[in-house]
């Protein structure tokens, strides 16, 4: 029997954001997208027999705030109630956060965590930190998560189903 939960991961979670970039846009605050992952499709004939990612992709949504801030980041989702973990993330994430964050763009990740109904931000350099303390210390119990005292809980807000820009301190 296939599992519900792991088939819809993530779904709601990114249509409220993606309701929330069409709600920025609509009041000329920013102008986000998501960004896609490039798919390499192999067939017979007209069937598909495989599909698989051809190369490893950014973050999964991109846009500019209002004055001319770029961002990116991307959104997990977690049934943790102690916060992130770090597995969630992947390698060239962290890499990419660390590449635009030296070039100015903001970045972040949005964390949903199901058993607190809550919405958090977490900083680029609050990821990149925590994942950085787990890479060197691994077999230490303890460092495999982002905990949620470093995230900002991110709510509705001036009718903005999911006002996480107003994280950023620059609007």
């Amino acid at each position: 029997m296939k599992n519900n939960y792991m088939a819809n991961k993530g779904m709601f979670f990114e249509k409220e954001v993606m309701m929330a970039n069409n709600q920025y846009k609509e009041r000329g605050i920013a102008l986000i997208q998501k960004i896609s992952t490039p798919w390499k499709v192999i067939r017979e004939g007209k069937r598909i027999t495989s599909a698989f990612p051809e190369g490893k992709s950014t973050l999964d949504f991109r846009g500019t705030v209002s004055e001319g801030i770029s961002i990116s980041f991307d959104c997990k989702e977690t049934i943790e109630e102690k916060g992130l973990p770090l597995q969630n993330i992947e390698a060239h994430q962290i890499e990419y956060m660390k590449n635009a964050t030296e070039v100015g763009e903001i970045t972040f990740l949005l964390c949903f965590i199901l058993p607190l109904n809550k919405r958090f931000y977490i900083p680029g350099e609050v990821a990149i930190y925590y994942w950085d303390r787990w890479q060197k210390n691994k077999r230490k119990h303890g460092y495999n998560y982002i905990p949620v005292k470093s995230m900002i809980e991110v709510k509705s807000r001036h009718g903005i189903v999911l006002d996480y820009l107003a994280a950023l301190e620059v609007i």
